[in-house]
C-alpha cells in the first residue's frame, strides 16, 4: 500500500479512536467541525511531522483545547514522534510511559497521529473536564502533566 494512503488511514482510525475514547470518558468534542483545513496528498506528503500533528490536533479539537495540547506537546518533545527521554521510558510526541500507554490500553507507535490519539486518551482520562488546558494548568506548576 501507498505510504501516503497508509497514513491517510490511520489518521482515520485515530479519530475513531478517539471518538470511541471521546464516548467513554465524557470528553467533550466540539459541537460544530471546525473548518477543515483542506490539503492534497501531494502536500501532506510534505508536511513535517511537527505540521502534520499541529494539522491533525486543529482538526481533533476546538481551538482553545487545540492551543494547550500544541503547548504540552511542544514543551514535552517538540511535537517530535522520535523523541526519547534517555533516564525513563517516555518517548513520543507526548513522552508517555511505557505503563502509561498499558493503562490507558494502548501501546506505543511509531505513527505521531497514534501518539497523539494516545496523549488525547491519557489527558482526558486522568484531567476529565478541561482535558488538555487543565493539563497545561498542572504542567506549569509541576512542569509535567
Amino acid at each position: 500500500m501507498n505510504r501516503s494512503i497508509s497514513s491517510v488511514l490511520i489518521a482515520v482510525a485515530s479519530i475513531a479512536i478517539l471518538l470511541i475514547i471521546s464516548m467513554t470518558s465524557g470528553m467533550v468534542l466540539p459541537h460544530s467541525a471546525p473548518q477543515i483545513k483542506v490539503i492534497t496528498v501531494e502536500q501532506a506528503v510534505k508536511l513535517t511531522d511537527k505540521q502534520k500533528v499541529s494539522l491533525f490536533i486543529d482538526e481533533l479539537m476546538i481551538p482553545r483545547q487545540a492551543s494547550c495540547l500544541k503547548w504540552i506537546l511542544t514543551k514535552e518533545s517538540h511535537m517530535n514522534p522520535k523523541s526519547k527521554n534517555p533516564t525513563s521510558t517516555a518517548k513520543g510526541v507526548g513522552q508517555l510511559l511505557d505503563s502509561t500507554y498499558k493503562n490507558i490500553g494502548l501501546k506505543h507507535s511509531a505513527d505521531p497521529m497514534a501518539q497523539v490519539v494516545a496523549a488525547i486518551a491519557y489527558i482526558s482520562r486522568h484531567y476529565g473536564s478541561g482535558s488538555a488546558c487543565a493539563a497545561k494548568a498542572f504542567w506549569l506548576q509541576n512542569s509535567y502533566y
